[in-house]
């Protein structure tokens, strides 16, 4: 008996753990903090997918299931390519995007991407743990600093557990994909006028000592729409109290 042919998904390699419905009202796509990888959302398509919401996680290369390719170096070239790929399925349908820390900046980029190239813009941007443009890092550009001042840097995110430093491989892996996708973002520039004109909610841990809960309100700076910004608890990033408090909030403002 001849087995049939799988079915390529036209998403892959670039969306996974994704759950497609065709009843979903929307589309939320996921971009994930520098270092990290698609698996950061994995949990996400449940409880939104309840409202209608479908969850497509971003997975870049150099890392996870992509972690044999190089990592990318040109922020447009990359979202040039999302662009064709993800635009082609959205086909029109309405769609958000999220971005977590350096994830925010390539959110920011795909959503101007698909404006210039597709006349398809968000229905809304949410950015989480990330400073503003306009409101850069005294470190920047982070990618740049000696491989020790990096390291501190990003145990300083709490990015880094201490107990990675019993195997020194892995500590260098994370290091080279951290400083690429810091690479990616800081050499990217952005229009001085707001380019969007959707709503955009900026979240953030008010125990974040990288990016000032202060800042947050900033990102209004990018569109001409409504803005929101929506404390949390904790850090940088997320724990399940605050993911749980985050997804509430996306939930609600797409409801």
């Amino acid at each position: 008996m001849t087995r049939p042919a799988a079915i390529e998904d036209p998403l892959a390699p670039w969306v996974r753990f994704a759950k497609r419905a065709d009843t979903a009202n929307l589309i939320l796509l996921c971009f994930h903090h520098a270092g990290g990888g698609a698996s950061t959302y994995r949990q996400w398509p449940g409880p939104l997918g309840k409202a209608g919401i479908d969850v497509w996680p971003v997975q870049l290369p150099g890392r996870e299931s992509r972690f044999l390719e190089p990592l990318e170096s040109d922020l447009a070239a990359l979202t040039a390519t999302l662009a064709d790929v993800v635009g082609a399925e959205l086909a029109g349908r309405p769609y958000a995007v999220y971005g977590h820390s350096a994830g925010a900046y390539v959110a920011c980029a795909f959503a101007l991407r698909m404006i210039a190239s597709r006349s398809h813009a968000p229905a809304h941007v949410f950015v989480g743990a990330s400073r503003p443009p306009s409101r850069p890092d005294p470190d920047s550009p982070i990618h740049l600093l000696p491989r020790e001042r990096l390291l501190h840097k990003l145990r300083s995110y709490g990015g880094l557990p201490e107990e990675l430093s019993a195997f020194p491989e892995m500590i260098e892996m994370a290091l080279d994909i951290t400083r690429g996708d810091l690479r990616l973002i800081e050499t990217a520039s952005w229009p001085a006028e707001p380019w969007l004109a959707c709503p955009v909610t900026a979240v953030g841990g008010v125990d974040d000592g990288t990016v000032p809960p202060a800042v947050l309100p900033r990102w209004r700076d990018i569109t001409t729409g409504p803005f929101a910004h929506r404390p949390l608890p904790g850090g940088h990033f997320l724990t399940p109290r605050s993911e749980e408090l985050l997804i509430e909030v996306i939930r609600d403002a797409l409801g």
